[in-house]
């Protein structure tokens, strides 16, 4: 009776999860494949606007792996996004093979690893896979219906989560102290992104093949722009794309999982060749034919993206003239011939271009700070919490000039104590940051205090819902 009773109590613990999981997975984004349609549609201006063809009408929404989870081979004619794409038995848990079959980008960067070290990735050395930091509710869902990845809310894996790389453990030095309240971590830690450039549109209505330039994918660089709704500069990608003579390309906030764990240096990014010519002329060259040698060469390197981007960053794009039949690999470069100079249309979602006062200072001569020591600071300071508004979370940071006492707390508008997060706690000379999660309040306007024996300043913060 008793061995009856405890698997009666484990499925009884185990099957919600599973019902829950069920019946979210329908509206996730891995259940629609929403973020594709998103970016192509003319709506949002995609690619759409140059062919007609709507989405529907492609086979782009229904991709899928070779085969399911359990080894038995896919039907496109039959098939549609289910449990069994990801889990041989529903509820085990997926090996990383089963994400590659999918997620072809990641897996390229995971072969390119053992021969370039541009695509080598501290989280993979030390034994983590997908599953580590993308959680069940991404894969899952979570009954609210997604338009992209990138959308506020879809994705938990984040640099600064608790039980990563939570902002108050990170070391104070000069990099840190200048640009975490304004750059996120992947602008300076991606060693590069990664893309497949001028995808032969044709091939792909025609035989539902992925025809792009080059052995895949394109990588060597990063884009750095602002994450809409943060403003903060993150790394980014571009996709070029070309059917019947007319020419696009869309730019993205995107991290590749080729993350370093020393930084990028100040000259990486300032004052570059790239910058400088911008500086002069208002042209950042990303793709160049070379009819000498009948090739595209990819600018290699930072690629900020200006505040007139779309007439800034110039693209040279090539046209597949081969038959859309043809095997898509291996790669001929005698049946790809220049096309034109220049988009007809451009997209960018999810990000900002960078200011003109960012350009401006990445047109600044600087000077390597890499091997200068943490400065204390001369005097005692409350910064303005970043981001805000914020939800769910923000970071609170102060500034030290000598070892003290400390006690910071959140009130309301109304002068009632919300939260404390130190009461009379003695901390060191130093840049303080707290990472607090506003889970518990309400939208509003809230009050946040540093009071010490020597100094007391209180800063306004938004919470938005």
């Amino acid at each position: 009776m008793k061995r009856v009773r405890l698997e009666f109590v484990s499925f009884v613990l185990v099957a919600p999860t599973l019902l829950f999981a069920q019946a979210d997975f329908s509206t996730s984004l891995h259940g629609t494949r929403q973020g594709k349609a998103t970016w192509y549609g003319r709506n949002n201006g995609g690619f759409e606007q140059l062919t007609d063809i709507p989405m529907s009408s492609l086979p782009c929404q229904k991709c899928h792996a070779q085969n399911f989870a359990d080894g038995t081979p896919v039907d496109p004619a039959t098939y549609s996004p289910d449990c069994k794409d990801c889990h041989a038995v529903v509820g085990d848990k997926p090996s990383q093979e089963i994400c590659l079959g999918c997620h072809s980008r990641q897996g390229a960067e995971i072969t390119l690893s053992a021969s370039n070290p541009l695509y080598t990735d501290v989280h993979r050395d030390a034994g983590m896979v997908c599953t580590d930091c993308h959680t069940k509710r991404e894969m899952h869902g979570d009954g609210t219906s997604y338009a992209s990845m990138l959308e506020s809310g879809a994705m938990d894996v984040a640099c600064d989560n608790q039980d990563c790389h939570p902002v108050a453990s990170l070391p104070s030095n000069p990099e840190h102290d200048r640009h975490l309240a304004d750059v996120y971590c992947s602008a300076c830690h991606v060693q590069t992104v990664s893309t497949c450039f001028n995808c032969h549109f044709e091939t792909e209505v025609a035989t539902d093949q992925k025809r792009f330039y080059g052995p895949p994918p394109t990588g060597g660089f990063t884009l750095l722009l602002r994450r809409q709704g943060s403003d903060k500069v993150t790394s980014g990608v571009y996709m070029a794309m070309a059917y019947q003579g007319k020419t696009f390309f869309a730019l993205s906030p995107f991290g590749g999982h080729t993350v370093t764990r020393e930084g990028r240096t100040c000259q990486d990014c300032h004052n570059t060749q790239l910058v400088q010519t911008y500086t002069q002329t208002g042209e950042i060259q990303v793709t160049k034919w070379d009819a000498t040698e009948s090739k595209i060469h990819f600018t290699q390197g930072v690629i900020p993206v200006p505040p007139d981007w779309r007439d800034a960053l110039r693209f040279d794009f090539v046209n597949y003239t081969g038959d859309v039949t043809d095997p898509v690999k291996p790669f001929d470069p005698t049946k790809w011939t220049f096309l034109k100079s220049g988009a007809d249309t451009t997209q960018i979602l999810y990000a900002q271009p960078l200011t003109a006062d960012q350009m401006a200072k990445l047109a600044m001569d600087v000077v390597s700070v890499e091997d200068q020591e943490p400065q204390i600071p001369k005097r005692f300071a409350l910064v303005q919490n970043y981001p805000n508004p914020f939800n769910p979370g923000t970071t609170i940071e102060f500034r030290l000039p000598k070892a003290t006492s400390v006690t910071l707390k959140i009130f309301n508008v109304l002068g009632q104590e919300v939260a404390t997060i130190y009461a009379g706690k003695r901390l060191n000379a130093g840049v303080h940051r707290v990472r607090v999660k506003g889970d518990d309040l309400p939208t509003g306007v809230y009050l946040y205090r540093l009071q010490t024996p020597e100094f007391t300043q209180t800063r306004k913060m938004t919470v938005l819902r």
